[in-house]
């Protein structure tokens, strides 16, 4: 499966970047991220998982997490780098997890944005499963209903062209990609137990209007971690680096110099 990668200034004497996009977004949701590292010369990959943007459908719809992780692997492991810094939001997050579980030896510092550890209880996850149903049914309605949740809204109050970019780039997906998330995201496994474990710097966003992830999550995360910055962020709901891209970019590249893992 081929999955669609921008990359930027790779080297296999550097460390990159690795983008991990929110569901139900694609990689567009870090243009401003990108925009920055270009500008700074810094490594990155940018990816859209299977079924978002113009990356191949996945060839099934009950896809777990792990299998997911695989076909980034594949895919990205072609490329050069020393190692990555993985900067996930939301199910990013996930991924990010599933991605120590299988290459910690290649992870350099993580930057968790609105995620959390826990996995789902029996309830929470048939609730999240019939979300499928809900996508093959109507596509762009699940897809507004579900993206009133991802802005803050002082957002969606004083920044309509924050709102206007979301609501274009949730487009760019399909049902099958978006089917095939929302199974992983319902049948993720739990990851407290790795907190402790992580042994790499980790930078934390949270939104103080957060609909999704509440503060009280990240802050309980960063506590578990060995080597955490937490930042919490005042009128941001669930996608910081849109919703105050200047702020964000400024923190992590401050993250990024000061962890020394630029190298």
């Amino acid at each position: 499966m081929v999955l669609e990668i921008e990359h930027f200034n790779l080297s296999d004497q550097k460390n990159a970047i690795l983008f991990l996009p929110a569901f139900p977004t694609p990689k567009d949701m870090y243009v401003n991220q990108i925009d920055v590292l270009k500008q700074n010369g810094i490594p990155f990959i940018a990816l859209n998982y299977p079924g978002m943007g113009k990356s191949d459908k996945p060839s099934k719809i009950d896809m777990d997490i792990s299998e997911l992780v695989s076909i980034i692997w594949d895919n990205i492991s072609k490329l050069y780098f020393k190692k990555l810094i993985p900067v996930g939001t939301s199910m990013g997050g996930y991924v990010m997890f599933e991605l120590w579980r299988q290459h910690k030896d290649r992870i350099a510092g993580f930057v968790f944005c609105h995620t959390r550890p826990e996995s789902l209880d029996e309830e929470g996850k048939k609730k999240r499963l019939s979300d499928i149903e809900k996508i093959e049914n109507n596509l762009e309605e699940y897809l507004k209903a579900f993206s009133k949740n991802l802005l803050s809204n002082y957002t969606f109050e004083n920044k309509p062209q924050v709102v206007d970019f979301v609501n274009q780039i949730v487009r760019k997906s399909t049902k099958e990609g978006l089917s095939s998330l929302v199974y992983v995201i319902a049948t993720r496994p739990d990851s407290r137990d790795l907190l402790k474990e992580i042994d790499v710097p980790c930078l934390l966003f949270s939104g103080k209007s957060d609909k999704i992830v509440p503060m009280e999550v990240m802050r309980g995360m960063s506590e578990q971690l060995r080597d955490a910055t937490l930042v919490e962020f005042d009128n941001v709901g669930h996608m910081s680096p849109i919703e105050l891209p200047q702020e964000f970019n400024s923190i992590l590249l401050s993250f990024l110099e000061e962890k020394g893992l630029l190298k």
